[in-house]
């Protein structure tokens, strides 16, 4: 606010100025005259018995009752002496000092502290804001900077905290106090600064966004500040750069943690149980470090593993926070609070729907969790992930990816009125059974692979609906679900997490339809070579009962794969020909890449278990080229991995090998660093299991990092493990 915009107050006389005054700010004569004078003094000044006080009682009663510069001008004109220098507070002035240090040792936050100084050091602004959730540590990072800035500024660095201001006015005011200045202008402030090199850190600045403006202008009249802010929002200025503070780091996380505990007398764990459980305490609250030092005051008292069992009611854990902390922070639940009471009433609907789904959400989930409100839905969002309430999760692909961290979720989830739970559940369940319809046309009519990835990164949002449905008793809808993505569980290896899916429904509660789709499911899950015979045979003459060529197809070949398990070769290829029988008629309709492509893999792991690799190789390179021919981007190194990691847990060895090194050459380059880091990783587990612990640690130093690795030595890496998985294979048949 500028020095005119403020109203004079208008009073009769000095006495009932000062009374006025005095009652605003709840103060009594007695605690007004602690100020210098004495009671009876302060009674005569308001009843008019005193019309003339000096200069230095008049400063004495301004400071004490901290008036700013139109009160205290206002005051003074009462007595007819408002342009007396005499009366004027003297100035302070500008002695350099830092703020104090953070409370608690510091951990992982090296990286961003130095960010924090080089944006300081080189953006034009001279306005730096850093943003994050409640809790996150933004207070602690800001300090940490600014003690490493301190010599850039021999003006001084001034604290100022802001957290209980809520007029935008008032925080020129809080922000001169803390640099030493009566002025409660910019330009008061400003001249104060005149000259001086200053860091100002303004603390929680969340309430009063819109005072952006004015450090503007304070920034323009003072050359040499610059100002170091913390908010849950940024000030959306042009002045201003962002740098949002993320969460701990696991390691960073569990020292926190360790220093909390040693700091209440606990030694730090030492067994690797109690390792194990600091470290999940610290990925269940998301590295978040107010939760994790609320976790570890409680962890201290109950020991991790106990704590351990009770964190998913993280809201209402008896926690004693510290006493040190503001009280808007000694609870998850009140920190997630104070953010809350800062959102619209569209935001604040959506965030409680948003916590029914745990992890990740895309933009398109969104407005099925909204609705029927979803035409906001977009500008709701937006203000949570301004609040940092919602935060961007992994992308997938080009599809963005948003999320909540599990102690905002956990909270949220508890404001969440009953009958909306419902409603969102509903909502998910239809927005679930939409996009399995999607993704599995994609993945059987074109072998598209991206859709495999989609329903990885969708699993918990496509199992959410899925319960929802069985709940619901749309059980025919919920096996055409489960029929739709049963293929990318198996293939991103969720073979216990789909047999589970299974195990909800009935086939007594399914039309013949359903039913066939519930055993087809159900067979691709299955792992036990007789029960997947029988449940595919039943599938496919199920599926050619009511003419469906599609699922008589997939049902004939698991029924093939458990043939060949069982170790009937005729019975396996006598069902490969009726599923390219079936696949064929299906083709004349409408493509089904799958079916067509599994003939000629079937045919290859027949020939591996006859002992020809090299016939084995020739159908697996004729399922790439049928895919190619479909123009499908299936790849078949991805179903081979499968297979190898399937080989693998029936102590097939060798197989594996072989399937592996086959898949390694067929990986074509747009399957990108994904599908090499499984192949690696399948491998590593292969070589770990032939006892080769050093070939084990190359391939899982592959499967992890991200750099490429040359072909070529890769190939003789994967042969390299064909030979020692035949002379393991020698050697257990010897006798």
């Amino acid at each position: 606010m500028t020095d005119s915009a403020r109203p004079a107050r208008k009073t009769s006389s000095f006495a009932a100025m000062l009374r006025h005054l005095r009652e605003a700010r709840s103060l009594t004569q007695q605690e007004l005259a602690a100020a210098g004078l004495s009671v009876d003094a302060v009674s005569a000044l308001e009843r008019g018995r005193r019309t003339q006080p000096q200069p230095h009682t008049v400063r004495s009663l301004a400071s004490a009752l901290q008036l700013r510069d139109a009160d205290r001008m206002a005051l003074l004109s009462t007595l007819g002496r408002a342009g007396d220098g005499a009366l004027e507070m003297p100035p302070r002035t500008l002695t350099p000092h830092r703020p104090s240090p953070p409370a608690v040792p510091v951990f992982g936050r090296d990286d961003e502290a130095a960010e924090i100084v080089a944006a300081l050091r080189t953006t034009p602004g001279r306005l730096v804001t850093l943003t994050g959730p409640g809790g996150v540590g933004k207070t602690t990072v800001a300090l940490v900077a600014a003690e490493m800035l301190a010599a850039d500024h021999p003006g001084g660095v001034y604290f100022a905290d802001l957290t209980d201001v809520t007029d935008p006015d008032d925080a020129v005011a809080v922000m001169a106090r803390a640099a030493g200045s009566h002025a409660d202008t910019v330009t008061g402030l400003a001249a104060h600064l005149a000259g001086a090199s200053v860091l100002l850190v303004l603390d929680n600045l969340e309430r009063v966004t819109a005072c952006g403006p004015q450090l503007v202008e304070l920034l323009t009249a003072s050359p040499g500040a610059v100002i170091l802010a913390t908010s849950r929002v940024p000030l959306r200025v042009r002045r201003e750069r962002e740098v949002r503070i993320a969460p701990l780091g696991p390691a960073a996380a569990v020292r926190l943690f360790n220093e909390r505990l040693a700091a209440a007398g606990v030694p730090p764990p030492t067994g690797s149980e109690d390792d194990d459980a600091v470290a999940q305490l610290c990925r269940r609250v998301d590295g978040l470090p107010l939760a994790i030092e609320l976790l570890a005051a409680t962890a201290a008292r109950l020991g991790p593993r106990a704590l351990l069992t009770w964190v998913d009611q993280l809201p209402d854990l008896p926690v004693a926070g510290p006493r040190d902390l503001p009280a808007r922070q000694r609870t998850i639940a009140a920190t997630v609070e104070w953010s809350c009471r800062m959102l619209g009433p569209a935001a604040r609907r959506l965030l409680p729907r948003l916590a029914v789904v745990p992890g990740s959400f895309s933009l398109d989930t969104v407005d099925a969790i909204a609705a029927p409100d979803a035409t906001g839905a977009a500008g709701a969002l937006a203000e949570l992930i301004e609040h940092s309430l919602v935060t961007r999760g992994d992308d997938a692909g080009l599809v963005g990816r948003f999320r909540l961290l599990e102690p905002v979720r956990q909270y949220a989830l508890k404001t969440l009125e009953p009958a909306d739970r419902k409603q969102v559940r509903r909502g998910v369940a239809r927005w679930a059974l939409r996009a399995a319809r999607e993704q599995g046309a994609r993945i059987r009519g074109h072998g598209d692979m991206t859709a495999v990835e989609q329903v990885e990164v969708d699993r918990h949002v496509l199992r959410l609906g899925f319960d929802q449905l069985v709940d619901d008793h749309r059980h025919d809808d919920a096996a055409e679900l489960l029929w739709s993505v049963w293929l990318p569980l198996w293939m991103t290896g969720h073979t216990h997490e789909g047999l589970a899916w299974t195990g909800r429904l009935h086939e007594d509660a399914l039309s013949e339809r359903a039913k066939a789709r519930w055993l087809v499911a159900r067979a691709g899950f299955n792992r036990v070579a007789a029960d997947l015979f029988v449940t595919a045979e039943r599938a496919m003459r199920l599926a050619e009962r009511i003419d469906d060529a599609s699922l008589a197809a997939e049902a004939a070949i698991f029924a093939s794969a458990a043939a060949l398990r069982l170790g009937d070769f005729d019975g396996s290829e006598a069902l490969l020909a009726r599923a390219e029988a079936h696949m064929k008629t299906r083709l004349d309709v409408e493509r089904d890449v799958w079916a067509a492509v599994h003939v000629p893999i079937g045919r290859g792991d027949g020939a591996l278990l006859r002992g020809d690799r090299s016939a084995a190789a020739r159908y697996w390179r004729a399922a790439v080229a049928t895919a190619q021919e479909l123009g499908s981007g299936f790849s078949v190194a991805a179903v081979l991995a499968e297979c190898a990691q399937a080989a693998r847990g029936e102590g097939r060895l060798d197989d594996a090998a072989v399937m592996l090194a086959v898949a390694g050459e067929l990986a074509p380059q747009r399957d990108g660093h994904r599908l090499g880091a499984h192949l690696a990783g399948v491998a590593s587990a292969v070589a770990a299991d032939l006892g080769d612990v050093a070939s084990a640690r190359w391939w899982e130093g592959v499967a992890r990092s991200a750099a490429p690795v040359d072909t070529d030595e890769l190939g003789e890496r994967f042969r390299e493990l064909v030979r020692h998985a035949d002379t393991v294979s020698v050697r257990r048949q010897e006798p």
